[in-house]
Order: structure tokens, then sequence, then C-alpha cells
């Protein structure tokens, strides 16, 4: 335990139903956003940086390699020598952490008994030069430290900063997958999940293998010098990177709708927003005469999107169907509102939004959120970037220049990539929790 560990979480129970409650907030460790693993005591079977991949873990059964079998996910050796394995995480943007998920998926006998994670604020060289020389075989499998360079590692971690602990020691259970029983879920109490992270601290407690570690979080950006400014000058207010979130959707069988804010494109077809194929088509498709679009009566899809700042001045939107070629949208609709203080409630209609049924149909609303047709509906084309300017875009019937929230209507279902917003920030948007 480090010797500047401030405070500990007193309590903490796995809870399923967090699930819901992370919906709305962005994985800080996903190496998509840039996390990197610093340090790692021991690498045998598999590498610590599968921990922090975006992609769910996967079994091969035939896949075997010099050290043993290969698995998707940071498994040490059976440890033989006094202490604990561990490793340091610097997440890609700093936040603050609101939940853990520690996934032991397909380690079934070989998992991580328990472990615990701590966190802390370290605003030193990226290059973690702090930390001393680094491990040349870092990342690589079949390798480990020293006895010797894990105890001056650890008394670096140690020394730079004040460590608190997000999740005291917890019994994990076996990676059997079925029912999601893999999966253990922690909330941050609210006193840590207020403290800015940019660290956090996993010790296997003492060995063993761990799939996939999540920390969903709100991120942390600097108003007036990373989002504002003559010096940042516009940007794209949607990306997770700066702190775009996505707050629920009608639909999302396939892909999420966070994934709509990762930066650069999808590298693959499950990298982004994919609806099942919308109940309520008509059992005929017909295009309207008017439009030259197809008639749709009732059969859409949406999701809602927070932006990380109010933007103003806005430049442009782009649409990507990246990888979605037989089942991109027809067509997309993009509305925007004012609404900072809006609940998740009010601006998905009151009905809450969805993870799996389809149909589009949003309830009454509880609250008064006004959208704006931002986009006109608008054809898409399968596995291209869409980019609509400032001719496009109908700033005047939008009624303001500035933004908080957008809506994105696909007909009459599909996926889609990437969602980008680019504008400027104007002011900050307020904080707030999970859900």
């Amino acid at each position: 335990m480090p010797a500047r560990l401030l405070c500990a979480s007193k309590s903490s129970v796995d809870d399923p139903s967090l699930a819901g409650a992370f919906g709305a907030l962005t994985n800080l460790a996903d190496a998509r956003l840039g996390s990197k693993i610093l340090f790692a005591t021991d690498e045998w079977f598999a590498t610590a940086d599968n921990m922090i991949k975006a992609t769910p873990p996967v079994f091969d059964p035939e896949a075997f390699c010099t050290q043993g079998k290969v698995m998707d996910g940071w498994e040490s050796r059976r440890r033989r020598l006094p202490g604990h394995d561990w490793a340091l995480v610097r997440l890609g943007v700093a936040g603050f952490v609101h939940g853990l998920e520690l996934d032991t998926a397909y380690f079934t006998g070989n998992q991580v008994p328990a472990a615990r994670v701590l966190a802390a604020s370290i605003d030193a060289a990226e290059d973690a030069s702090w930390l001393g020389p680094p491990r040349a075989d870092l990342g690589v499998r079949g390798t480990c430290a020293t006895p010797d360079e894990i105890a001056k590692a650890r008394a670096r971690v140690e020394a730079i900063a004040e460590w608190h602990e997000l999740l005291p020691m917890m019994r994990l259970r076996p990676g059997y997958v079925k029912d999601g029983q893999s999966v253990h879920r922690f909330a941050t109490p609210p006193a840590l999940a207020a403290k800015r992270v940019t660290h956090l601290l996993v010790d296997a407690l003492p060995d063993g293998g761990l799939a996939r570690l999540r920390a969903w979080g709100v991120v942390a950006r600097h108003f007036a010098s990373e989002l504002a400014g003559p010096a940042v000058g516009p940007i794209d207010l949607l990306s997770a990177l700066h702190g775009g979130r996505a707050v629920g959707c009608s639909n999302q069988h396939y892909g999420e709708p966070r994934n709509l804010l990762r930066p650069g494109r999808g590298v693959r077809m499950d990298d982004g927003w994919e609806t099942s194929r919308n109940p309520h088509r008509p059992p005929v498709i017909i295009t309207d005469a008017a439009s030259g679009l197809v008639h749709m009566p009732g059969a859409s899809e949406w999701c809602v999107l927070r932006l990380a700042a109010v933007a103003g001045n806005l430049e442009r939107i782009e649409i990507d169907t990246a990888h979605f070629r037989g089942n991109f949208p027809e067509s997309v609709l993009v509305e925007a509102c004012e609404a900072p203080h809006a609940t998740s409630d009010a601006l998905l209609g009151g009905g809450g939004g969805s993870s799996g049924g389809g149909g589009g149909h949003r309830g009454e609303a509880t609250e008064s959120v006004e959208w704006r047709t931002l986009l006109p509906r608008t054809r898409l084309g399968p596995d291209a970037i869409h980019t609509f300017g400032r001719d496009a875009l109908d700033l005047e019937r939008s009624g303001s220049r500035r933004i908080t929230h957008v809506r994105v209507t696909i007909f009459p279902d599909g996926g889609i990539s990437r969602v980008r917003l680019i504008g400027t920030a104007v002011d900050p948007m307020p904080p707030v929790g999970p859900k």
C-alpha cells in the first residue's frame, strides 16, 4: 500500500445495475483515447496493454505460444516470490472517475483472485521520465521486471503523488462470460469521484489474469486553456477527448453511441453506433416524390450527444459511415438545442432511451427541451465521410448560435461510425454526474 495513501473507500459493492449508469460516461482508461501502460511487474502469459483495449475480450481455444495459452488480457506467472503483481496506467485524458469495471472474461481458473485500484493526479512529464528508465521489454509477452526494477518503480510511484483508494481489495469471480458473470462493476464514493485523476495503479492480488479495466467517468478539460480562446480555435466539440458524451439513444443493438465520439475513423464496423433493423419500416419501401427520400412514417432511430462545451460559430458537421457499406442509413437529420442544465430524461423525451429495442418512438417529455433543425434530412452514402459546411446547415432555423446538445436521427436504421461538430467553445458546460 503506498505510504501516501490519503483515503480509502470504506465499502464497495459489485453492482450489476451500474451498467446503465455507466452508459453515459467515458472510459478514461481506453487505449483509443491515448491511455498507456507505464509499468507492469510481469507479462508472462499476456501483456498488460490488453487490459485497456477498446474491444471486448475474445477467446481462441486453439491459440498457444511458447509461454502457454494465449489470453486476451493481462496475465502474470504464478507468483513464487514475496509481494504481488501490479501495473501503472496513465489515462489518455484526465478526468473524474465515477465507477470502475473489472472483467475477468475467459480467465476461469487463472483469474486475479482479488484486485485493488488506486488513483492519483500526476502532472509530471508525459514520457514518465520520473519513473526511471523504461523497461525495454515492456509490452512483450514472456517478460517480467526484476525484483530490483519492481522495488525502484514502486518507490517512485508512491513518492510522486498522494494516492487514494478508488477500490479497496475486492474478490473477483472466475471469468465465465455467460450472463455477464465475468464483469464486476463498482461505483466510486462521491468524495473520491470529485477528485481529478490522471493515473491508476492496479494491484493484482497476488497474481493471475484480468481481461479488461474500464474507468468510467467524465473528462476534465480546462476550459480557458484547452477548449476556448484564440490559441485553441475551432475544435470538435463532440470529441470524447474534449469531454463530449453520449446521453442515450432509441436503439444500440450492435454498437453504442459513445463510439461516435472517439478520435480517428472507426477501425471496423463495431466501432460505431449501429441499430437493429427498425420493425416499424413499411412492408414495401416507397420514395417520397417531393423530397426524393424514402418515405418512412414513424420509422427512425436517434441518439442524443452532449457537447464538451457550449458551441458557437459553428463551422461544419461531419457524419462518417466508415465500414457501413450495406447497412448505412438512407439519410440523417441533426437537431440542436441550448439546454445546459437539462436532465437526461428531458433530453431523451421522457422515455429514458433504450439499449436494445427498436422503434424510434420518444416518450412524453417531463421537461421542455426545444429541438431545432440544424442539418435538414440529408442523404448518406456507404463507407464515406460526409461533410456539411455552413452553407448546408440551417443556422437561422436552429434559432441560436449556442448549442449544448445535438440529436442525430437516422432513417430508418443502420450504422454510422463518427459524428463531429466543429465550432468554437464559448462557455463551459456545467459539471454533471453519471446520470
